[in-house]
């Protein structure tokens, strides 16, 4: 069915990094998911009214929650695919996010009220009817939802959207939460506690749980997380396969919505290399990016001296010394300034994140005091830089 669906209303569904496919598949998405819910929030809310079963009615509305949900997310992809302009030049990816905020939102708001709901119920008790009829129909709802949960997971991984894989991951806790709507209605035939507000408290976590781990995932790429490690990889591997190009650092990522990103690097080359030739090749390593990845990169070149002898040693001793003391440490950009009495070795590391504060203080003095016990003459000029 999936495949079916992809294959009849998505055209070039394979070309995911184009800005029109993408909006494509969250509008396909956010369709079906309306469709579904709303189709389970009346089966659920008539079973709910002839039962009298809170429980089976707050499930129901979190289908039509989730109906509201597809909605936003609809909403969102549509406008993340409007083209860039002048007051937001690179584009409105981001506003995707923000659709999967508003749906946390919601889904939060709707958790709070189930919950005061179900205590309510358990405080004011009253009977539950049970049907095998109506067992049937919600294990059918939790077919349905199994069927969304991998539909949204194949569309989420296709594009790398986080809204979707929060939609599959919603569609799970659904599945979760009538399971135990079903054992609830079967513990009420066999005891007099109102097993069902209980079970509707437990429904209430869930959908508050779910609400939460949609706003984690959205809030993160606002906020500002790191870069994908492979995307990180791989821009670095494709800038240093050209010639040339002998070490890379500082390499910054910004997200502007999945599939949108820019970013900067510095690459090391040899101070002695024809100026017009490397920039050349510079601009080459960036289009190779861009057709790889679809990352928009900006190079600054950093000129290193190769064929020094001297510093070559300096620099070696140096890099030794540094990851003598942490081996996750590196370094670049180094400089060096000789004199008689004092030598000057200029250069950054880059640390983990744990170095701060007096920590990172501590650090600096561990390399200067091992850089000293082999030459009292040298002096460390250490800029720290943190992995991005």
């Amino acid at each position: 069915m999936t495949q079916f669906i992809i294959r009849h209303f998505i055209p070039d569904a394979d070309n995911v990094r184009d800005a029109q496919v993408r909006e494509r598949y969250g509008v396909v998405s956010g369709i079906v998911g309306i469709f579904c819910n709303v189709f389970l929030f009346a089966i659920k809310l008539v079973i709910g009214l002839i039962t009298g079963s809170i429980s089976i009615a707050a499930d129901a509305v979190n289908n039509l929650s989730d109906g509201l949900s597809s909605l936003i997310s609809v909403v969102g992809f549509k406008l993340a695919g409007k083209a860039p302009d002048s007051k937001h030049p690179f584009g409105y990816g981001r506003t995707e996010y923000l659709a999967g905020l508003a749906v946390a939102f919601l889904i939060g708001m709707v958790g709070v009220e189930f919950a005061k709901t179900s205590i309510d119920h358990i405080l004011h008790p009253s009977a539950v009817l049970f049907s095998p009829v109506l067992l049937v129909i919600l294990a059918l709802s939790m077919l349905v939802k199994l069927w969304m949960g991998a539909f949204n997971r194949n569309l989420g991984n296709r594009i790398d959207s986080t809204v979707l894989r929060a939609a599959m991951q919603d569609s799970i806790n659904d599945v979760i939460t009538t399971s135990v709507v079903i054992i609830g209605m079967i513990a009420s035939q066999f005891t007099s506690i109102p097993a069902d507000g209980y079970i509707g408290l437990i429904v209430a976590v869930f959908i508050l749980w779910s609400g939460i781990g949609i706003a984690r995932d959205t809030l993160s790429p606002l906020i500002g997380q790191a870069a994908d490690p492979d995307i990180v990889q791989s821009i670095e591997d494709i800038v240093l396969s050209f010639d040339g190009i002998i070490g890379v650092h500082d390499l910054i990522v910004h997200n502007y919505g999945a599939g949108k990103s820019l970013a900067s690097i510095h690459v090391e080359v040899p101070d002695s290399a024809n100026f017009v030739a490397i920039h050349e090749v510079v601009d080459e390593a960036e289009k190779a990016v861009w057709q790889q990845t679809g990352v928009f990169l900006v190079i600054h070149m950093d000129p290193v001296s190769v064929d020094d002898e001297h510093i070559q040693q300096l620099r070696d001793m140096t890099l030794s010394a540094i990851v003598k003391i942490d081996n996750r440490l590196t370094m670049h950009d180094f400089r060096v300034v000789d004199g008689d009495r004092q030598i000057n070795l200029i250069f950054d590391i880059v640390a983990p994140f744990e170095y701060q504060g007096e920590k990172q203080q501590q650090l600096l003095k561990e390399i200067r005091r091992a850089l000293r016990a082999r030459d009292r003459r040298f002096h460390a000029v250490i800029t720290v830089d943190h992995q991005m």
